[in-house]
């Protein structure tokens, strides 16, 4: 189990290096980026290790902490001035809850209803969010 935890852990880690360049075009493109990419890796490392409850805890557990752990200490330094970028990791997170719930259920309406919840979620949600924020700073 600890070798499990790790290996999804550094995968983890792997996908928020290969997706974060994305931030430095856009803040959107960094929130599409890294949720359907969470999504992703969640349901294919479900898939591959998760054969009881008690070890699909600690995947989901070793993907969450994968994904913030390396943000985290700049987040809470800057926390102002990260704020308008929150909704990332928020996606983020979305996006490994949808890849469980798709795991869990393998249904079609169950990723339908994942997929149109990430849709909204990556526009108008996350273009609120953005302009509540920049609104607050004036």
């Amino acid at each position: 189990m600890k070798r499990t935890f790790f290996i999804v852990f550094l995968a983890s880690i792997l996908v928020f290096l290969l997706t974060s360049w994305t931030a430095a075009y856009s803040v959107y493109a960094a929130g599409w980026s890294e949720s359907v990419a969470y999504f992703l890796i969640t349901y294919l490392l479900m898939d591959k290790y998760v054969r009881s409850d008690s070890i699909g805890i600690s995947v989901i557990s070793a993907i969450v902490l994968g994904r913030i752990i390396i943000m985290l200490p700049i987040r809470i330094i800057n926390f102002r001035e990260m704020l308008p970028t929150m909704f990332v990791p928020f996606m983020s997170i979305v996006g490994i809850v949808l890849g469980v719930l798709c795991f869990r259920e393998k249904r079609i309406i169950v990723a339908l209803l994942s997929l149109i919840i990430l849709i909204l979620m990556n526009t108008v949600a996350h273009y609120a969010w953005y302009e509540m924020i920049i609104d607050m700073r004036r």
